[in-house]
């Protein structure tokens, strides 16, 4: 990518303003020239006075504050912030930890009213029971019973009834059952009036272990949540449940935590242990997971269960491969894995894997292309793919004028206008007097107005001749989401504008010189600088020419294309210091005016 005479000059010229923005003292306001003052417009005077006015204040403030007083309000401030600093804790990666920070009190009862039909009961639940029916000798009661040590519940009327072991939806089938067994007609309702309190030991990898008083109807999840959860090195896929007189459960929490399936997720009974155990292989997923994190896997898993896992690929992730990183021998390598081993390839503790970037975008093309519109590109599309893409050009095309306007490119020319601009409001701030003494305020005026009011298009200079494309890789540049290209119509003109006595269009003839041309719309103005001729070929590309002096003897490298134009500048004259601002200005207008010409402002 070519870079422009525009941007270049600009360049030099906010490094040649450097020295004279604090060169000398700041004056008193009135002497500042004050017809110059008046003929700048009134944005840009609102700018001069603002920064005079500041750069005012901000000495009459250093000079009446003592440099030791401190302000009290600030330094509490910085206090704050300080200690806010100091209390942050270092988020954890490891995917799954953050679920468990809330911190409860050990041994506190979590009274959770709800519960499901598979709780199961135990000893100090108590039942509530009500009948009703028309039985003769029975009329509508309820009565409490609770649940005894032995496991029996006291049905009135019936006797005992040994529930130990069953869920909440089988001891309601039993009373039932024995209801309807020795009365007829008879209607029974069964509702839990008080869930027991259980006590269960948690150890292990665990931020707080110890013995946990939970509700009777608490799971492992809950149990965790009181008791902060596995620590960095605990494991959240290998968790043991020991149980009296039953085998160990093991519980893989990835299954709820992930997938949301708490069907396997059991009931706690009070006497019950949970172990966490060290945590084995960790894995990261990097960039284009949909998760980035740190998972545990167990031994044998794949990638392709890490993707699962993560929670699938970012749709703008490349999926036909992915970057592995692994440390072996104390050094790390990485190699490329592709979709057909993402199902067979084993992951091993501290690999980590991440996507290929694959941007997806939208460019626009209009002009003479037989399909315009908006195109979908990838990161690997180049400014051939989407030419070929829109069906290529029409007849009347001229690909040598087609432009390419960026937004990237567009916030890189207004930085440097900003800063161009900011530095000669201070430049005149910070010298009042020396515009008041040269005589050069109206070409200030003029210059500060360009900058001000001058929006560039973003143009990027680029070669749109598919065969040129083909055979020079570099010329063939990638595009970017948001692009847009235009491609105008063949264009026989010479367009000459500025300061010549009759600006318009000529039509082009390869016989006819820069100065032909010239003498042909009327020549030079009395306001016209000799010394900034400009060039602007349909391409974009921008040159100086000189007609004056000894200069215009000297054989010089330009060429005339049809619909080139050329543009003469106004002479303000040379200002000491930023004299390049001369040749600056009339750029801005001259790149304007060739994109212009060839309809691409009105036709984007």
């Amino acid at each position: 990518m070519k870079i422009s005479f525009q941007k270049k000059l600009l360049t030099i010229a906010c490094i040649l303003l450097l020295p004279y923005v604090n060169s000398q003292s700041l004056s008193d306001l009135s002497e500042l020239d004050q017809d110059f003052v008046e003929s700048l417009p009134d944005d840009v005077r609102d700018d001069v006075l603002k920064e005079i006015e500041g750069n005012l204040e901000q000495e009459n403030e250093i000079s009446r504050r003592p440099s030791t007083k401190l302000s009290k309000f600030e330094s509490i401030k910085e206090w704050e912030e300080f200690k806010k600093k100091q209390s942050l804790e270092e988020t954890s990666e490891r995917f799954g930890l953050r679920l468990f920070s809330s911190m409860q009190s050990s041994f506190m009862p979590l009274n959770e009213p709800n519960f499901g039909d598979n709780y199961i009961v135990d000893y100090g639940d108590v039942l509530k029971i009500e009948y009703f029916g028309n039985t003769t000798g029975f009329r509508s009661t309820s009565y409490i019973t609770d649940i005894k040590r032995d496991g029996t519940i006291l049905l009135q009327d019936i006797g005992s009834v040994s529930v130990a072991g069953l869920n909440f939806e089988q001891v309601v089938d039993v009373i039932q059952k024995k209801y309807s067994e020795s009365f007829i007609g008879l209607d029974v309702a069964v509702t839990m009036s008080q869930i027991r309190d259980i006590n269960v030991l948690i150890t292990g990898n665990v931020e707080f272990p110890g013995i946990y008083t939970l509700s009777g109807n608490s799971n492992i999840l809950q149990a965790l949540n009181v008791s902060g959860g596995p620590k960095e090195n605990g494991s959240i896929r290998n968790i043991i449940i020991k149980r009296k007189n039953k085998p160990d459960i093991e519980i893989d929490l990835y299954k709820a935590l992930i997938f949301g399936d708490i069907e396997n997720i059991p009931f706690l009974l009070s006497g019950d242990s949970i172990y966490i155990k060290p945590v084995g292989n960790l894995v990261r997923a990097g960039y284009g997971f949909n998760n980035v994190a740190v998972f545990e896997m167990k031994n044998n898993e794949t990638i392709e269960d890490l993707i699962r896992y993560a929670g699938g690929l970012k749709l703008e992730a490349n999926e036909s491969s992915l970057k592995l990183v692994r440390f072996e021998k104390n050094i790390f390598i990485d190699r490329s894995i592709e979709s057909s081993e993402f199902g067979s390839f084993s992951l091993e503790n501290l690999d980590s894997l991440y996507a290929f970037k694959e941007d997806i975008g939208v460019v626009s093309i209009s002009g003479d292309v037989k399909f315009p519109g908006n195109y979908s590109i990838s990161s690997s599309d180049k400014l051939s793919d989407i030419i070929e893409r829109s069906g290529g050009y029409i007849d009347s095309a001229y690909p040598f004028g087609g432009s390419l306007i960026r937004k990237s490119t567009k916030d890189l020319e207004n930085m440097f206008l900003d800063k161009a601009y900011k530095n000669l409001i201070t430049f005149i701030a910070s010298s009042p007097g020396y515009l008041k003494d040269s005589g050069s305020g109206e070409g200030i005026a003029y210059i500060l107005s360009e900058l001000k009011n001058h929006d560039p298009l973003g143009r990027v200079i680029a070669e749109f001749d598919l065969s040129n494309l083909d055979e020079d890789i570099q010329s063939n540049i990638y595009l970017q989401d948001g692009d847009s290209i235009y491609i105008p119509s063949y264009d026989s003109n010479i367009y000459v504008l500025g300061e010549v006595n009759n600006p318009g269009s000529i039509l082009y003839n390869d016989k006819l010189s820069l100065i032909d041309y010239l003498e042909s719309s009327g020549g030079f103005t009395k306001f016209s600088s000799k010394d900034s001729i400009f060039i602007v070929a349909p391409n974009g590309e921008t040159q100086k020419v000189f007609v004056n002096g000894i200069r215009k003897y000297i054989d010089q490298d330009y060429n005339l294309y049809p619909g080139s134009v050329i543009y003469v500048a106004r002479d303000i004259g040379k200002i000491q210091g930023i004299n390049y601002y001369a040749t600056i200005a009339p750029i801005f207008s001259s790149l304007a005016l060739s994109i212009a010409s060839l309809n691409s402002i009105n036709n984007n």
